[in-house]
Parts: structure tokens; sequence; C-alpha cells
């Protein structure tokens, strides 16, 4: 976010899907830097620009008139073939289109408040319960909170349904209720998704004012949860009321590394590669519950290849790397089309056939017209695997 808290939320409502699930991750993850990579910093300044313009469009505190200015994308990130430029006005481009779905629920109401990147909280339940949220609408006229919602990835996140909904959006409604004060008769929980991979960017979920207090009591079981797991891990001998439950949550907790869970997974996983155990000599029970925390495992790899960067950008011995030149590509296609119009080659108008169609341009217009898309690095460990070694590793940073 633009206007990020000061000081972290242990039960913060983004991770509310997670810690709700698995109270012990809180504890688990506790004292474990915040690591962003390029995806999160693109969103954060999608989110910046998207502010921008719907701080201007209802001249709330901090608008600047004009666009914003031009920012330069986070290292190592995937352009998907836009230059710099092209990038930046897809990244104004929705939020234009942001700030006119703001709109659309504001002008319902002549009355209707908007307010932007504001902390609520629900102190009344835990201190620890608070969070920023992208965009509020009041319309007092009809009573309705509208709690709004601007994600800027590509995997799909669903509003929910009426039985279950999405659980960030849901705390930040019931505690916008009381910071705001408010005794609204209507909610409406609305993600607005400019790359989401399939449907509307748009999504709107309507409950009725008596949803908060069942979510409220529902929000204040979860955080108990979560109290009585970091007491259990303080006493000894009460484990089992902290253990672990993974789930698709672990991909984002920070305390995976830490997780009995995660290692189980990456023993399993090894075992099976060095061949102390087959998946068909394991019955359906077994391999289901090596199933069922795949995604905790996942997220342990990626955080191993993550680190193995780090370890070949260093030139750690054992690592080698092998670079692969990337493909021509036409920097503009439209620039292309034209230019092989002006020398006459409308046989090569399809800019997308570059091999053939680059000879007949002059090469002193080459540059600006091609470019390569990046290169592809490969990371090779010089020693081959050796799974027993490895299992010795395991078996010496595990918990258990």
């Amino acid at each position: 976010m633009s206007n990020p808290d000061v000081v972290h939320s242990k039960l913060s409502f983004s991770g509310r899907a997670r810690w709700s699930k698995c109270p012990v991750s809180v504890h688990l993850s506790a004292g474990v830097a915040d690591v962003s990579g390029p995806a999160a910093e693109e969103g954060t300044l999608a989110h910046a620009i998207a502010e921008h313009f719907v701080r201007q469009r209802f001249n709330l505190p901090g608008a600047v008139g004009g666009n914003p200015p031009l920012v330069q994308p986070p290292l190592d990130l995937d352009l998907k073939g836009l230059t710099v430029e092209q990038w930046n006005d897809q990244l104004r481009g929705h939020g234009v289109d942001y700030c006119a779905y703001v709109e659309s629920f504001a002008r319902l109401d002549p009355g209707a408040a908007v307010t932007l990147e504001h902390k609520v909280a629900l102190p009344s339940i835990h201190a620890q319960l608070f969070g920023t949220g992208d965009c509020f609408v009041w319309a007092p006229g009809s009573q309705t909170l509208i709690v709004i919602d601007y994600k800027y990835g590509f995997g799909d996140v669903d509003v929910g349904t009426v039985a279950a909904p999405n659980a960030q959006l849901s705390a930040y409604a019931v505690a916008a209720v009381e910071t705001f004060n408010l005794k609204p008769k209507n909610i409406v929980l609305a993600v607005y998704q400019p790359r989401r991979p399939s449907g509307a960017p748009n999504q709107e979920l309507t409950l009725p004012g008596s949803w908060v207090a069942t979510e409220r009591a529902k929000i204040a079981s979860e955080a108990e949860a979560v109290d009585a797991a970091g007491l259990a891990l303080a006493v000894s001998g009460q484990t089992g009321v902290a253990a672990p439950v993974p789930g698709d949550w672990c991909r984002y907790c920070k305390g995976r590394a830490k997780c009995t869970a995660t290692q189980g997974a990456a023993r399993a996983a090894l075992a099976v590669h060095a061949g102390h155990k087959s998946l068909l000599d394991m019955n359906a029970e077994e391999v289901i519950a090596v199933w069922a925390v795949k995604t905790a495992f996942k997220a342990f790899w990626e955080d191993v290849e993550e680190r193995i960067k780090q370890l070949a950008k260093e030139g750690a011995a054992g690592l080698t790397t092998k670079t692969r030149e990337g493909n021509r590509m036409w920097a503009d296609p439209g620039l292309a089309t034209l230019t092989l119009l002006a020398l006459g080659r409308v046989d090569l108008v399809k800019p997308g056939n570059l091999t053939d169609a680059l000879p007949a341009i002059p090469a002193d217009q080459h540059d600006a017209l091609v470019r390569r898309a990046a290169s592809s690095v490969t990371i090779v460990a010089t020693d081959p695997a050796k799974p027993g070694r490895v299992e010795a590793i395991f078996a010496k940073y595990s918990n258990t």
C-alpha cells in the first residue's frame, strides 16, 4: 500500500485468511522480516497511482493535479513485452478505471463520503486487530457501507459468498463499523482487480447489517485461538494445541521456515526421491496427508530457489550459471508495420514474422524496431544430487 501502517499488526486483516485457519502461524512468524518481491512492489506502485486519481476526483487531502509522474518498474519485474512507457500507461489506465469504479458507488448518494487508505481497528476485541483499507464509501441515504479492495495481481481474488465472504474485506468492514461508529443497513464488499484472469474486473457481495454482529463474534473467536496458540507454545507439553494447520494459506506465511508441517512435507518428498519410500507403498491416507501440505512444501521450495539465486549472484562455490540470450522481437509492432509499408513491402506487413521481414528494412533502423526478450539464466549445481546428505541436513535443522 502507499501508506502502510508504521506498526504492523500481528493479526493483520490482510493475513486473516491465514491466521484464522492456522493460529500458530502468527507466533512462528514473529520476528521474521517482511520481504517483498517485484510483483508486490508493482502492486504498491499501482495502488499509489490509483490513489492519485481518486484523491484528485474527490478533492481529498493530498490531492495533486495532472497525471502522476512516471515511475520505474521494480528490479527483476517481468514487463511481459511492454516498454517502460507502455507499462506506465497501463498502470495509469487501470488507476483511472479504478477511480471510475469508486465513483460508480459514490454517485448513488449525493451525500456519499469517500475515504482512502484509512486505518480501521477492533480494539474492543483485540489490540492487534487493525489494518489499512484501500477505500471506504459511506452512503448515508441508504445507510450502506461499501468496502473496496484494489487488487493488482494476476491470481483471481474471490469476493466470496454470503456464507463465506472474503476474510480480509469482512474484517475491514467490521472494523470500519466500529472505527467510524456506523450503523449500516447494508454492507457491500467489493474487489476491483483490473488484471483478473477471468471474468469482469469488479466483484460485489451485499450483506445485511445484521451480518456485522455475527462476523464480529467470529473474528473474536479467531483472535482468541491465536492467543491460545501462543500460550501453548510457551507452556511445555501443550504442543498439540499449537500444531500448524497447513493449507493454501501457507504460501504467504513468514513462519514457514520453522513450521513442522513444511518440514514434514519436505522430508516426505526427499524420502521418496532417495528411494527410502515409494508413493506406491503408501496407503491412501498417507498420500492424502502428503498432498494436503503441498502448498507448504511449494512455499518452502520457492524460498530455496530465491536463496539459490542470491548465492549464484554472489558467486558461491558449487553453483554455475548458464545464460541464454532472449529472442529478438518487435519493440513496437505498429511502427514496424508502418516501416514495412513505407518500404513497399506489403507482403511482409505481419510484423510477427521478424526473421523474414528484417532483411528488407535498412540496418540503421533495426535498433529502433527490434529488441530482445529478457535473457534466461539457468543455475546448475556442480555436484550431482546427494539425497542422503540432504536428508542429514533436514535431520540437523528439523524441529521434530
